[in-house]
C-alpha cells in the first residue's frame, strides 16, 4: 500500500499529545487493578476515512464504560464520524476489532490497551506507543491516542494472518477494504445465528480444533465437514452452536459425534445448573441440502428458521 508520508517531527508531537491525554483520562477516582473499558470522548468530530469491513461500511460501535467510583457501566454509542480524526494510514483499532467480533479494555497500572482481532492479541503499551502482537513487538509501528480512541496504522491489520487490506483512497477521501476470515458467508450466518439464539461469549473452534477436543469423547473428526466452525459453552452453560457443510458421506457420523455431545451435557446440567436441562432437551440438529446446524441455545426454534432461510438463500445465490 502506499501511504503518504508523516513527518517524523509531526508524529512525534501526535504521540506526546496522545500520551498526556491518555494519562489524563485515567486518574479517575475509579481506576483499579482490574481491566478498564476504554472510554472514547464521542463529540471529538473529525473523523472522515471510509472502512469497509467484509463488504460493509462502519458506522459506528457501541462500548461499554465504567462509572467512575463504582463498578456499575453502561453502553454507549458512537458514530465514527462524531470522533477525531487521525494522520493517513490510521484507523481506530476498536471500531474495526469490535466489528469483526472482537474486544478490547486497557489496564490502567500497566498504561497498556489489549485488543482481540480475529483471534490475535494485540497490546499497545502506552509509555512509548509501541504495539504488540501475541507478545511480539511489531517493528517500525507506533500507535496513536487522541480524545480516547488508540489508532493503529492499517498495515498492522495486515500482519495477522487471513486479513487482507486494500487503499481505495482517491484524491478526495481516504478509504479502505478489510476483508477477515469472518466474511466468508459461513462465518457471516453463524454470527447471525448466535445473535438469534442468545448465544454469548462462546469459544470458537474450527472442525481441527474440535477433533482435538472431541476426538476421544464423541468421535468426532474434522472430515466429517468440509467447511464449518463450532462455537462450544463455557463451564456453566451448554449452549453451543456448530454449523458447516457435511463431507459426503459422513452424515450419520457427524450426528452421532453431536448426539454424543449432547448426552454428556444432559448428563451434566441435570445436577449441575439444572435449569439449563431443557435447553438441552431441546437441541436441535438439521440439514439442508449438504449444510448442517446443531445448537443448543435458549431461542434454538428461531435459529432453526434463520438457518433453513439463509441457507436456501445461499443456495439460490450460488
Amino acid at each position: 500500500m502506499n501511504f503518504k508520508r508523516i513527518s517524523a517531527a509531526g508524529l512525534a508531537v501526535a504521540m506526546t499529545a496522545s500520551t498526556a491525554a491518555f494519562a489524563a483520562e485515567t486518574t479517575h477516582p475509579g481506576a483499579r487493578v482490574r481491566p478498564m473499558l476504554i472510554s472514547a470522548n464521542p463529540f471529538a468530530g473529525s473523523f472522515n476515512k471510509v472502512l469497509i469491513l467484509n463488504g460493509e461500511e462502519l458506522t459506528g460501535y457501541t462500548y461499554t464504560k465504567e462509572t467512575p467510583g463504582s463498578w456499575e457501566t453502561e453502553e454507549v454509542s458512537v458514530e465514527l464520524a462524531n470522533i477525531a480524526n487521525a494522520p493517513t494510514g490510521y484507523v481506530p483499532l476498536r471500531a474495526v476489532a469490535q466489528a469483526d467480533h472482537g474486544s478490547a479494555s486497557w489496564y490502567k497500572d500497566e498504561n497498556q490497551s489489549f485488543f482481540h482481532f480475529n483471534g490475535v492479541s494485540i497490546v499497545v503499551d502506552f509509555s512509548d506507543m509501541s504495539i504488540s502482537m501475541n507478545d511480539e513487538k511489531v517493528e517500525e509501528a507506533a500507535a496513536l491516542i487522541h480524545e480516547g480512541v488508540t489508532y493503529v496504522p492499517v498495515s498492522v491489520l495486515e500482519k495477522v494472518e487471513g486479513v487482507t487490506v486494500t487503499d481505495t483512497s482517491t484524491d478526495e477521501v481516504e478509504s479502505y477494504e478489510i476483508t477477515t476470515p469472518n466474511g466468508t458467508p459461513i462465518m457471516k450466518l453463524a454470527y447471525q445465528l448466535m445473535e438469534t439464539a442468545g448465544l454469548g461469549a462462546n469459544m470458537k473452534n474450527s472442525p481441527e480444533e474440535l477433533e482435538q477436543f472431541w476426538g476421544e469423547a464423541h468421535g468426532f473428526k474434522a472430515e466429517f465437514m468440509t467447511e464449518g466452525v463450532v462455537f462450544t459453552g463455557m463451564m456453566t452453560t451448554p449452549d453451543t452452536l456448530a454449523v458447516g457443510k457435511v463431507a459426503e458421506g459422513k452424515l450419520e457420523d457427524l450426528k452421532a459425534a453431536f448426539e454424543s455431545y449432547r448426552k454428556q451435557q444432559a448428563d451434566t446440567f441435570s445436577w449441575y445448573l439444572s435449569q439449563n436441562l431443557p435447553k438441552v432437551e431441546n437441541a436441535k440438529f438439521v440439514t439442508e441440502g449438504d449444510w448442517f446446524m446443531f445448537i443448543i441455545a435458549e431461542n434454538a426454534d428461531e435459529a432453526v428458521e434463520l438457518f433453513t432461510d439463509s441457507v436456501k438463500a445461499l443456495t439460490e445465490a450460488e
